[in-house]
């Protein structure tokens, strides 16, 4: 048999934690959406030579350039911020969606053909921020890291 004591201290209970996890979750997406806009601009880093350009919008999608001195890639889709500091970029869009590749004729000759580009893979990175306008990137599976400073 329950006491009346019992019964007012998990209603007690009950009522505290009906307050505060509507509360945490409330607090937990604002610290999201306080991340989001610290990540949403223009960032620009170079990384083995490779000028690479991302563009984080507020809706959660990305585009991002990647320029050498002899060739550019272009990729873009959604973002999804994960915790702690990780960021997920998924591909859906990118270019270019053929490469010309060479058949060899012999030991002499050959001709190009258009062969479809493969969807690149997603990114999934931890971010740092170096101060309000710098942050490093590191891939989570390769454990390259890139500098990205915030441009205009």
């Amino acid at each position: 048999m329950k006491s009346r004591f019992h019964e007012g201290v998990g209603a007690a209970i009950l009522r505290c934690c009906g307050f505060i996890l509507p509360a945490v979750l409330v607090l937990s997406s604002v610290a999201g959406y306080a991340q989001q806009n610290k990540l949403v601009g223009k960032w620009q880093g170079v990384f083995r030579g490779i000028t690479l350009t991302i563009v984080i919008q507020p809706n959660g999608q990305y585009s991002q350039l990647a320029a050498s001195p002899t060739a550019q890639t272009m990729q873009s889709g959604p973002y999804k911020l994960l915790a702690p500091n990780t960021i997920h970029f998924a591909v859906t869009d990118w270019a270019p969606k053929t490469s010309q590749v060479y058949h060899p004729t012999g030991t002499t000759g050959g001709y190009y053909t258009a062969e479809p580009v493969p969807t690149p893979p997603g990114a999934t990175d931890t971010f740092v921020f170096n101060g309000p306008n710098s942050m490093t990137l590191t891939d989570r599976m390769t454990g390259g890291s890139i500098t990205m400073n915030r441009v205009p």
